[in-house]
């Protein structure tokens, strides 16, 4: 898949990047945004919810009563939880944007006991699926026809969503769990007691849980009620796709897994032609452009309650 192609994929979320050369600079207005979007975001502070039961790990936001926090930098709204035993991360996405790339790219959520949001335990879930396997469901439109409306983007979109909900199944990756320099595969089966789900609800909001036993991030399970402060952090990190080397920027041969418009980055095809005498004449200038993509990121440290 072309970075023009997953660009388009993912609701315009990635950007082209101009390269060095003083040729291409002028004509990328939008590099200097990209570029402030990769600053890490500061770290906020929440108090954890206490919960008397268990929530059941299942992708659903039935039994949610209360509201989430939200977070403009990374388009999540979010929450903690926490029993005596388990910590639990809740997640909402409600735009197509955010919903694409955790789906498509999937999620590490580090975990740690300071509260300093270092990455003691990672969890990758979703994990990250082949792009390719994506296919358009909507009709072959003729040449020259206009791209799909909003409103058929939108249930594109949330066909593929449901797609990938159908076939993926619960396995995750841990990373640094007791001091692996390698990933290790498990599911929300698994006897160590991680569980993680993700689903749509009846609202089509992206609805992904998380619960994660204390005495994965902690070395003694801490005793909520005598009083002292636990704090644990919660980084929660969006990941970038990985295009084969090489890959060309003017590579359109797999347009059709997004559709013929694509889905933020219409009308693109005719930059080359377009800003002759600014180095991009005859179509040539995207040679030299290479793609920069824009995650999400989230960190807070919660207090956990008794």
């Amino acid at each position: 898949m072309s970075w023009l192609a997953l660009a388009a994929l993912l609701g315009g979320c990635a950007a082209p990047k101009a390269a060095t050369d003083a040729t291409t600079t002028t004509a990328t207005p939008k590099a200097a945004p990209a570029k402030a979007s990769s600053a890490a975001p500061a770290a906020t502070r929440t108090t954890s919810r206490f919960v008397a039961a268990p929530p059941t790990i299942d992708g659903q936001a039935t039994e949610w009563t209360d509201s989430l926090a939200y977070d403009a930098t990374s388009h999540l709204q979010y929450q903690v939880l926490n029993d005596a035993r388990t910590l639990y991360v809740r997640l909402r996405a409600n735009d197509a944007s955010t919903q694409a790339k955790l789906a498509y790219l999937g999620m590490v959520v580090w975990l740690d006991s300071t509260g300093r949001n270092q990455q003691q335990l990672g969890i990758r879930f979703p994990l990250a699926i082949d792009l390719n396997t994506l296919k358009s469901s909507g009709a072959q439109r003729p040449a020259g026809a206009m791209g799909p409306s909003a409103a058929e983007r939108q249930q594109e979109h949330l066909a593929r969503l449901r797609q990938i909900l159908v076939q993926s199944g619960g396995e995750m990756e841990l990373l640094n769990f007791r001091g692996s320099k390698e990933p290790v595969l498990t599911d929300s089966q698994a006897p160590l007691g991680i569980k993680a789900a993700l689903g749509l609800d009846a609202r089509n909001n992206l609805i992904y849980e998380l619960a994660v036993p204390l005495r994965l991030i902690y070395r003694r399970v801490p005793n909520l009620a005598d009083g002292r402060p636990v704090v644990a952090g919660v980084w929660l990190a969006g990941q970038k796709p990985k295009l084969p080397t090489g890959q060309s920027g003017t590579d359109q041969s797999d347009m059709s897994v997004v559709g013929s418009g694509g889905n933020g980055m219409s009308g693109m095809g005719g930059m080359g032609g377009g800003m002759g005498g600014r180095g991009m004449r005859g179509g040539g200038g995207m040679r030299n452009m290479q793609p920069t993509f824009q995650t999400f990121s989230l960190k807070t440290s919660a207090l956990l309650s008794k």
